[in-house]
């Protein structure tokens, strides 16, 4: 794929292609012409990274303390639920952070 990659700019190249011409055209649709656009697409994905992760981790929670309800003292039923809890635990994590990734990108873009 790559040599093919290759063949096809050398031919471009070779043919007096403009690729400068080439690159305003591919951008004439696109939703992203400046940095500020696609910081605003990348806060919408993590928006919604964060939500379903938040919802997934309180869907985890209530299956966790339903099953420590129902464990009855089995040491294999109340493993399962700690470890369920455990990666509700996760799931809050990996939100927090996408928000925190997302201010890092933001403060790259803006700085650049």
């Amino acid at each position: 794929m790559v040599k093919f990659s290759k063949k096809l700019l050398g031919v471009a190249l070779g043919a007096g292609y403009d690729l400068n011409s080439a690159a305003q055209q591919l951008t004439q649709g696109s939703p992203v012409s400046t940095p500020e656009k696609i910081f605003s697409i990348l806060k919408t994905i993590v928006q919604y990274t964060y939500t379903i992760f938040f919802i997934v981790a309180v869907l985890f929670i209530l299956i966790a303390a339903f099953n420590f309800l129902t464990a009855k003292g089995d040491p294999a039923k109340i493993i399962a639920a700690r470890s369920q809890i455990l990666w509700a635990i996760v799931a809050i994590i990996i939100a927090l952070l996408s928000v925190g990734a997302a201010q890092i990108i933001n403060n790259f873009i803006k700085d650049a």
